[in-house]
C-alpha cells in the first residue's frame, strides 16, 4: 500500500450509554484494520472519564484529518450518530457506517449523509469496504455492503457469507484504548469483555437479532483461553466477562474453558449472559468450581403469557427453579425484566412483581436497564405487529419519544433516580393509562430500593427515604421539589459521569 491511510472508528455520544469499557466492536475492526496496514484511532464518545459531544469530536477528526471515518450505529443513538455526521461532512473523509442500525436501515442510513454501510458482521467486510471508498477497488465488488453511487442513490450488493471459523479474528486492538478514559489504569473492567459465540437462532418478538446471524457459531475453548492468559498476561486483569447472550448454548464447550480455566491455575474470576434454558445444576456446579461469580439472566417476564407471545423458551416454573439453584452454588444472580407489552393488563403487571418479589432472596441485583420498559425497536416483531396502531413508525428520528437519562430541568429527583438510566416510560410508546404509568413505576420502585442494598444502612436509608419525600413534594408543587433537589441531582449525575452538557 503506498499510502498509509487513516481511519478514525467512533462510537457516537449517547444520552444513555455510560461506558466502563471501550466497546468490543470497535476494537475488533481496529484490529481487522491495523493487520491491514492502515493507521487506525479509536474514540468513544461514551467513555466514563472522558466523554465528547458533537462539536469534541469534531474538533478531534479536523485536526486528525483521517482518511475514513467509521461509526457504529444503534437505534437508541441514532439522532445523535445523524447530527454528527452533518458535522463531519466538511473536513473530506469518507463516512462509513456499521451496527445493528446500518445493518437494519441502510437506506435511511444512506439518507442522511453516509457514504456507505456494512451490513451484518463487520470484520469480514471493512477492509474491502475502505478499499472500495478510497478508490483501490471496484465498489460492485465488495460483498455486504450499501454504498451511495455518483446520484445519491443508494446501491445494495449481493449479501456477504458469515464469518465460518470465529478462531481466525486476530484479538481486539486492547493496546488502542486509552486508560484514563475509563478511569486508572486498573480499572479491573477496562480488559475484562470477551466475545466466544455469535448467532442466535431463537425469534424473540422484541429482538431483531439479525446482526450476527440465526446460526450459532462458536470459538474454540483453547482460542477463549490463550485470549484470556494474553490480557492477563499483558493487563493483568483478574475479571473477565463474557459478551455473548447465551453463553452456554454448548455445554460441552463451557466446560471445556472451565477445565482449561482451572488447569492454567489462572487466579481469575469471570461471569457471563445466557439463557434460562440452557443451564442445569451439572453446568452450575462447572462453573461455580472454575470461578464462575455472577450469571445474568434474560427472565423478561413473570406472566406465562408474555413468555408465549415473546415466544421465550423457558416458562416461569423453570425460572423459579433456576434462580435459587444459581445462588445454592455461590453464584451471584443478575436478572432482567421487560414490562409494558401492549397486551397486558394491570394483573399481569402484578405477576412480574410479585415473580420478581419472590426471586428477591436468591437475586443479587435487578437490572433498571433501558429495555426494561419495552421499546419497539425496528426489524422486531413488535416493532411491525404495532407500529401504526401506535403511532411510533421511525419514532427514532423524532425528539417527541426520547428516553434520555433523566436530567435536571426533566425529572424530579425520584424520577432521576428510579429511572436513572433512560426514562422509557416518558417516552410512552403503547399509550399506557396512568394506573398502568403507577404500576410500571412501582417495580422501578422496588428494583431501585431492592439494588440499593449494596449500600451501607445508613445510605440504603437517607436513599429511600430522599425519594419518598421527592414525590411527595413534587405532589405537592413540582416547583418546591425542584428547588429542594436540584443541587441533588446535580451532585449525583456528576458522580455517575453524566457530565460535558449531556443530562445535566
Amino acid at each position: 500500500m503506498p499510502k498509509k491511510y487513516r481511519v478514525l472508528l467512533i462510537y457516537p455520544p449517547s444520552k444513555t450509554q455510560l461506558h466502563r469499557s471501550c466497546p468490543m466492536g470497535i476494537l475488533l475492526l481496529a484490529a481487522i484494520l491495523e493487520k491491514a496496514g492502515y493507521e487506525v484511532h479509536i474514540l468513544d464518545a461514551n467513555a466514563a472519564r472522558n466523554r465528547r459531544d458533537t462539536e469534541d469530536i469534531a474538533q478531534i477528526a479536523t485536526e486528525l484529518k483521517p482518511d475514513i471515518i467509521g461509526i457504529t450505529l444503534l437505534t437508541p443513538m441514532i439522532r445523535e450518530a445523524y447530527k454528527l455526521v452533518s458535522r463531519l461532512k466538511g473536513i473530506g473523509a469518507e463516512l462509513i457506517a456499521g451496527g445493528p442500525h446500518a445493518t437494519i436501515m441502510p437506506d435511511e442510513v444512506i439518507a442522511h449523509g453516509f457514504d456507505a454501510v456494512v451490513i451484518g458482521e463487520g470484520e469480514a467486510t471493512v477492509e474491502e469496504s475502505i478499499k472500495a471508498l478510497l478508490g483501490l477497488m471496484p465498489k460492485d465488488d465488495v460483498l455486504g455492503w450499501v454504498y451511495k453511487d455518483d446520484h445519491g442513490q443508494a446501491v445494495h450488493t449481493k449479501p456477504r457469507p458469515l464469518i465460518t471459523n470465529l478462531d481466525d479474528l486476530p484479538l481486539p486492538a486492547r493496546h488502542l484504548v486509552e486508560p484514563s478514559d475509563y478511569g486508572n489504569s486498573h480499572n479491573p473492567e477496562l480488559h475484562m469483555n470477551i466475545f466466544s459465540s455469535r448467532g442466535c437462532p431463537a425469534k424473540c418478538a422484541y429482538c431483531a437479532g439479525g446482526l450476527f446471524g440465526k446460526k450459532f457459531r462458536f470459538r474454540s475453548a483453547q482460542n477463549i483461553l490463550q485470549e484470556i492468559q494474553h490480557i492477563y498476561s499483558t493487563y493483568g486483569t483478574r475479571r473477565f466477562h463474557f459478551v455473548d447472550d447465551s453463553m452456554t448454548i454448548d455445554k460441552d464447550r463451557v466446560v471445556q474453558i472451565c477445565d482449561g480455566i482451572k488447569q492454567s491455575n489462572l487466579p481469575i474470576t469471570f461471569s457471563l449472559m445466557t439463557r434460562i434454558d440452557t443451564v442445569n445444576e451439572d453446568l452450575l456446579k462447572t462453573l461455580a468450581s472454575a470461578g464462575c461469580i455472577r450469571i445474568d439472566y434474560g427472565v423478561e417476564s413473570g406472566y406465562p403469557e408474555t413468555l408465549k407471545r415473546c415466544h421465550k423458551p423457558h416458562t416461569v416454573e423453570m425460572v423459579k427453579r433456576l434462580i435459587p439453584l444459581t445462588a445454592k452454588f455461590g453464584i451471584k444472580t443478575y436478572v432482567f425484566f421487560i414490562l409494558g407489552f401492549p397486551w397486558e393488563d394491570l394483573e399481569a403487571t402484578q405477576a412480574t412483581l410479585n415473580l420478581m418479589k419472590e426471586l428477591s432472596p436468591y437475586v443479587e441485583r435487578f437490572h433498571q436497564a433501558i429495555a426494561s420498559i419495552l421499546i419497539p425497536f425496528p426489524g422486531t416483531e413488535i416493532y411491525e405487529k404495532y407500529k401504526k396502531e401506535f403511532d411510533f413508525e421511525n419514532w427514532w428520528l423524532s425528539d417527541d419519544q426520547a428516553y434520555d437519562a433523566p436530567g435536571i430541568k426533566s425529572h424530579s429527583f425520584f424520577e432521576s433516580e428510579v429511572f436513572w438510566a433512560g426514562d422509557v416510560l416518558k417516552a410512552n410508546f403503547f399509550h399506557y393509562d396512568d394506573d398502568m404509568k403507577q404500576k410500571i413505576y412501582e417495580i422501578f420502585k422496588f428494583m431501585y430500593i431492592y439494588n440499593l442494598k449494596r449500600h451501607n444502612i445508613f445510605m440504603k436509608y437517607m436513599f429511600r427515604m430522599s425519594i419518598e419525600f421527592s414525590q411527595k413534594i413534587y405532589w405537592i408543587s413540582p416547583g418546591m421539589e425542584s428547588i429542594l433537589f436540584t443541587p441533588i441531582v446535580y451532585f449525583l449525575q456528576q458522580c455517575r459521569g453524566w457530565n460535558n452538557g449531556f443530562n445535566v
